[in-house]
């Protein structure tokens, strides 16, 4: 008698996905369907976070301490007093407006208003300076120190404004965290189900593939193959419907740059966007489909 090697029974993923997709219909359209808004409401909610912190760090570097000089402050001492700022490691930027610069800006702010202008000269406009610090939490005692400052009038410090756009993008993130792990639960739940239903109906072969020596990373290799698969699939379908509004959005306002959080003046175009989130899309829909597949069969491979 020869004995011969016994050879572990084998079937296409791919015919295997076909068979799954052809008896569950309803389910597998239901699973693809959830999963793609799932990835959706994930890049909405990325691109909020993007947005949001891209808003607050352009505000960041608008945000600026205005000092105002008495008239007897000359302008030797006002530049003066600008170098001197200038030195220090914790301003970016100093601006001197001259009182003519001051009506200048004056008269453009209220050009529809031609009865003002006539009793507005630059003698009785202040002088200033304009000081943004590199770090926004400076800008505070920089204000308390100028304030101080011999000759200064008053300081102008519109710190209210961030703050409360900070409070709404904390509010933003906390509401697009959730619904993210919400979705990305349901789309676990449903990956979950799916499987263990294909495994339920072919349990009988799963357990003979044991019994006649099939490796648990044979039985399991097809089922998380097809996890992946429909996981996967979903995310295409995602990157393609935010590549197409991309396109929609570029045709509609032209090409547009995005400026990057916690950067000074660094763009990216909106495309280079979309094609960076369309990556992380597709790889959290691969990580998705590995996990839920690999739990679904998880109790199924202890015969």
């Amino acid at each position: 008698m020869f004995l011969t090697k016994r050879r572990e029974p084998t079937m296409n993923n791919t015919k295997r996905i076909i068979e799954t997709i052809r008896k569950e219909k309803v389910l597998s359209i239901a699973n693809i369907l959830i999963m793609t808004i799932t990835f959706l409401i994930l890049a909405i909610f990325l691109t909020l976070v993007f947005a949001t912190q891209s808003a607050l760090t352009y505000l960041e570097q608008q945000t600026q301490v205005t000092a105002f000089f008495e008239d007897d402050f000359t302008e030797d001492k006002i530049l003066t007093l600008k170098k001197e700022l200038e030195k220090d490691e914790r301003i970016f930027s100093v601006e001197y407006v001259s009182k003519q610069k001051a009506l200048e800006i004056f008269m453009e702010l209220n050009k529809d208003e031609p009865l003002l202008l006539e009793s507005v000269s630059a003698n009785i406009l202040p002088a200033s300076i304009n000081v943004k610090t590199k770090q926004i939490g400076d800008l505070q005692v920089v204000s308390e120190e100028l304030s101080k400052v011999q000759g200064v009038e008053g300081v102008k410090f519109f710190r209210d404004v961030v703050d409360s756009f900070k409070s709404i993008a904390k509010v933003i993130y906390a509401t697009g965290f959730v619904l993210s792990g919400v979705f990305l639960f349901i789309s676990y739940s449903a990956i979950v189900l799916l499987l263990r239903t294909y495994i339920n109906r072919r349990g009988t072969e799963l357990e003979i593939q044991k019994l006649v020596g099939a490796s648990n990373a044979y039985v399991k290799k097809p089922i998380v193959a097809q996890g992946i698969f429909f996981s996967v699939i979903s995310g295409v379908k995602a990157v393609l419907i935010i590549f197409l509004f991309t396109g929609i959005f570029q045709i509609i306002y032209g090409p547009q740059d995005l400026l990057v959080p916690f950067s000074r003046g660094v763009t990216i175009s909106v495309w280079i966007y979309s094609t960076v989130l369309g990556g992380i899309i597709l790889a959290s829909s691969y990580f998705l489909g590995l996990i839920g597949s690999s739990s679904a069969v998880k109790k199924y491979l202890e015969y």
